[in-house]
């Protein structure tokens, strides 16, 4: 195998944990009606919690598809920690190996949220893939983000994959990946191949833009 391209889904972990991680949740200073002031800390609250599946500190990592244009295997494991161990360590040896590496967005939410969470399970992270340069966070020369290449420095917003497929004429996203914590504990059928279709036009976004 020459390249990797892969795409992480998360899930918010239980609701218990996520209070007991939470922030204070205060209401604008400028707010007098206490009902008002409820309603702001609800807010906060509630948004606290839509964004759980996405904030390291408050995300699971479940289920992540890898391949290239010759198959594509998806990898959950008993435990977060046995999961993201394992595909660091694959990554890792890949990278070592000259595999590139990559996908869309994953420089800014895949990696960062598989490295953060390695180090709440106080894994080791594959020398590989990551080192610091003049105390900056380093990938590997081999890692390639299509979201990074496509914007070329420039905002990111809109460039999305389903906003690429649809330019490209691929295949769409098979849902929305806020309803995919659902989908998870819902249809696990479903979220395999939510993922999977993810993984699909991924493959097809870095071919286009030269990557493999």
């Amino acid at each position: 195998m020459k390249h990797i391209v892969f795409d992480i889904e998360t899930i918010p972990q239980d609701e218990a944990k996520l209070l007991a991680l939470a922030p204070e949740f205060t209401a604008p200073a400028n707010l007098k009606d206490p009902a008002k002031i409820e309603a702001a800390k609800e807010r906060r609250k509630a948004d606290y919690m839509a964004d759980a599946a996405l904030n390291w500190k408050t995300a699971e990592a479940v289920l992540i598809g890898a391949g290239d244009e010759t198959g594509i295997q998806s990898f959950t494991a008993g435990t977060e920690k046995e999961l993201v161990g394992n595909f660091l360590t694959l990554l890792g040896d890949a990278l070592a190996d000259g595999v590139a590496v990559g996908g869309h967005n994953v420089k800014g939410f895949d990696l960062p949220m598989l490295v953060n969470r390695a180090r709440v399970h106080g894994l080791k992270i594959p020398m590989s893939l990551l080192w610091f340069w003049k105390g900056r966070p380093t990938w590997h020369e081999s890692v390639f983000d299509t979201l990074e290449l496509l914007s070329f420095g420039r905002s990111f917003e809109g460039n999305g994959v389903d906003d690429v497929a649809r330019v490209f004429g691929l295949p769409p996203k098979l849902g929305n990946g806020r309803d995919f914590p659902l989908m998870w504990r819902a249809d696990r059928e479903g979220a395999l191949a939510y993922n999977r279709r993810d993984v699909e036009i991924e493959i097809e976004i870095a071919r286009i833009c030269g990557c493999i």
